[in-house]
């Protein structure tokens, strides 16, 4: 077997490093599918440690699909690893809108909006006037930072949020993503440790991921991040962000109370690490109540503040910014630099004119009438299903995320309304470590309300069949 190293001194847990270390060995094919592991005893004697280390690094790579165990045998590696991350990552690409649909099919995994939805006319008078007015200039690159003027609007359309920044501070990125791996560039170095909530968003998991961050898992309550949990880690493995999703969360929908986003800075400036905010969806809130970003409590300048322009306004817009303490600055600025030197300039300008003359205003009360629609309608549809799952009500942004009972597997439930064109997301993908396998994301983001109602009904009778199987049978009402 590859060899594996064990460092005592590090502040990752034992069984954690070992878990690592052979589940990349099994992704990248060093150990292939039928290898036999080491045992137990041996394994933990090559490695100076105690069996318990092995056996719980060997029961998270069983829990997780990596191996498994022939009583009297030894333990194995499992086959056809490979097809099942490929199966993973079209999960994914079906979340960012870019796998290609086949006509018919009901779409409850994508959070792009329908593009019949897209400010297009008003985006196209916009650059025809940049056209116009810049010419040539227009397709010029940019300073890396972003063209000023817009970083000057960002300035003032975030003082909606009641953040107050500096232009120096602001970043303008291609997208949200981008701004995840911008900050996973300048901040993490091999082995560092970050956390995340549990569940999270799954790409921004692979970043970390692609950087080799040891990442640590803390438990979402219903109003946000387990603080007790978080702390232990926060004083023993000292992170170098914290990355949270506070407002209608992804893909639980939850939205952190005041009490605790505020506790959350203060925990962050006692143990002098940062926060990552990851701000995708704060202006679809159905509710009156007014819901700040994290960053308006952050008066220590712990706060990293992403927001993305392309899940509302159009994906293909590929824009968004990074609000950056400005301790991190000129780290950010670099990172940027060598990811793709500057952002559009056509789309800076136009953008830019679009927010200076408030016309993104409209477009954001009719997407949010349009939404809130579709997410009433899923949410009466799923009040059927109320004995096969487990959901709460969002107050905002695009999904249901419904716990399945009676041990029906999410996978299995994925791969049977595919059969009937329905496609959902299995909640595992959301997971960094400990998989969940009976948790599933529903977004409405792309469906009409015929559409909803119909996958609805799909989703219910693939269900009945599912809990039928599992020997369920449910009284007559």
């Amino acid at each position: 077997m590859n060899k594996i190293t064990i460092d005592k001194n590090k502040n990752v847990p034992l069984y954690i490093q070992l878990y690592s270390q052979i589940k990349r060995f099994i992704e990248n094919g060093s150990l292939p599918g039928g290898y036999k592991l080491p045992t137990i005893r041996s394994l933990a004697k090559e490695l100076g440690v105690n069996n318990i280390t092995v056996i719980n690094a060997y029961k998270l790579l069983e829990q997780n699909g990596y191996i498994y165990t022939k009583v009297g045998s030894g333990t194995y590696v499992c086959e056809d690893i490979k097809k099942e991350e490929d199966l993973d990552e079209s999960f994914k690409l079906t979340d960012q809108g870019e796998i290609p649909l086949k006509k018919g099919i009901i779409n409850f995994a994508s959070s792009s909006l329908n593009p019949e939805l897209f400010p297009v006319e008003d985006f196209g008078d916009l650059i025809n006037r940049v056209l116009r007015r810049d010419g040539g200039y227009a397709f010029e690159y940019q300073d890396t930072r972003g063209y000023k003027p817009l970083r000057e609007s960002i300035k003032e359309f975030v003082k909606k949020d009641e953040i107050f920044t500096y232009v120096e501070n602001i970043q303008v990125i291609s997208g949200g993503q981008q701004g995840i791996d911008v900050v996973s560039k300048a901040l993490i170095n091999f082995e560092d440790s970050i956390i995340v909530e549990r569940p999270t968003y799954s790409w921004a998991l692979a970043s970390f991921e692609s950087r080799g961050a040891e990442i640590l898992e803390v438990d979402l309550k219903k109003d946000g991040i387990n603080l007790e949990e978080l702390e232990d880690k926060l004083k023993k493995f000292k992170p170098k962000f914290i990355y949270t999703i506070p407002n209608f969360h992804n893909p639980t929908g939850i939205v952190y109370s005041e009490e605790k986003k505020k506790k959350l800075i203060e925990l962050a400036e006692k143990y002098e690490t940062y926060i990552l905010e990851d701000d995708f969806a704060s202006d679809l809130s159905f509710t009156e109540e007014k819901i700040l970003p994290l960053k308006a409590y952050d008066k220590y300048d712990r706060v990293i503040y992403i927001k993305s322009f392309s899940k509302i306004y159009m994906p293909g817009l590929r824009l968004g910014f990074i609000i950056a303490p400005e301790r991190l600055v000129s780290s950010f600025l670099k990172a940027k630099y060598v990811t793709d030197l500057s952002t559009s300039g056509l789309m800076q300008r136009a953008f830019d004119l679009y927010l200076r003359e408030n016309i993104w205003k409209n477009h954001i009360e009719e997407i949010k009438q349009v939404m809130k629609k579709r997410f009433e309608k899923m949410g009466n549809g799923l009040q059927m299903l109320k004995n096969y799952v487990e959901f709460e009500y969002p107050k905002g942004g695009f999904y249901y995320w419904l716990r399945l009972k009676d041990n029906i597997s999410a996978k299995n439930l994925y791969s049977k309304c595919l059969e009937k064109n329905l496609l959902i997301v299995p909640g595992d993908m959301f997971f960094a470590i400990k998989k969940e396998t009976n948790f599933i994301r529903l977004s409405f983001a792309s469906c009409e309300l015929e559409e909803i109602e119909k996958g609805i009904n799909i989703l219910k009778e693939v269900l009945e069949g599912e809990s039928n199987e599992n020997g369920i049978y449910l009284p007559i009402i």
